[in-house]
């Protein structure tokens, strides 16, 4: 009764994990990978959250999250780190449908003894929490990245801006015009802070908030600076010493880049041995059910 469903089922993961050897392989279809990705940069990508309904049904189950107040700030720096524009409690109401929808998944295929289909929903629902989780350590890991990159060039233009002007204020609105998006998005809290408030405190917000040790350095080098003393060379040295830093960590990063495609045949190659016991197994099951 089930084996048209499961042979297709079988078809459509060992389809998947062919092609997803081939890509990796890079070598006869290195020119088809290449035009997926530059597709993938004109298209945005579907995001079933970003509907409607999602954002609906979000917020109205979110009122019923129970957060812990140190875990929903803590989250909520890291929301904000990467971007996103959901709260805390939307961020793990998420998470708790993704697990409520493995679990009818899980009942319904054990109601028709579709034991395979099982092991899969397992497998997803598996899979969607761990990418939910990565996805947002891989937007606060970019943010920081480029944040990091573009620190050299704004403290080189601060350094010498300070070298004519000593107004801490006028050099970091004039490089505001110039800043990237990441860097440019803190600079304007920084600006408002400072107009509104004290600049030590505005600057400690604004280390808190990057949260580097590069920004603690900077920080504690532009509070001297308000308060008068001169540190415009120890500015010139700290951004020698970040862009060696950012070289370092594109080095590693590309050094790492073989090892990760790699890694990437372990995922196929573990579903064609998945598929093949599921298929032995079952045929040692039929034999021994047709002896007796």
């Amino acid at each position: 009764m089930l084996i048209i469903p499961t042979l297709i089922l079988i078809l459509a993961l060992v389809f998947y994990a062919a092609n997803s050897l081939c890509i990796t392989r890079g070598r006869s279809f290195i020119g088809r990978s290449t035009l997926k990705k530059m597709s993938k940069w004109q298209r945005k990508r579907l995001d079933i959250w970003e509907t409607a309904f999602a954002k609906s049904l979000l917020s109205r189950i979110s009122r019923l999250v129970y957060l812990d107040e140190s875990a929903a700030l803590r989250l909520s720096r890291r929301l904000s780190k990467a971007g996103l524009s959901i709260t805390p409690r939307e961020y793990t109401t998420q998470k708790y449908l993704m697990i409520a929808a493995g679990v009818c998944l899980i009942g319904i295929n054990a109601l028709f003894h579709f034991y395979f289909g099982v092991l899969l929903a397992f497998l997803l629902t598996a899979y969607a929490l761990l990418k939910q989780h990565s996805s947002l350590g891989e937007r606060v890991k970019k943010q920081e990245q480029l944040i990091a990159r573009e620190m050299p060039r704004f403290i080189r233009t601060l350094s010498r801006s300070l070298l004519s002007n000593r107004d801490l204020l006028n050099a970091i609105v004039s490089y505001r015009r110039v800043a990237g998006a990441e860097l440019g998005v803190e600079l304007d809290i920084l600006i408002a802070e400072m107009k509104a408030g004290s600049t030590q405190s505005a600057l400690i917000h604004f280390e808190s908030r990057l949260g580097t040790s590069e920004a603690f350095r900077l920080c504690g080098a532009l509070r001297d600076m308000s308060l008068g003393i001169d540190q415009t060379a120890a500015l010139e040295f700290m951004a020698d010493d970040m862009a060696r830093q950012v070289r370092e960590g594109i080095r590693k990063e590309l050094s790492l880049r073989p090892a990760k495609m790699r890694g990437t045949f372990m995922p196929a190659v573990a579903v064609c041995v998945a598929i093949v016991m599921y298929v032995l197994v079952v045929y040692v099951i039929n034999n021994f059910q047709n002896l007796y």
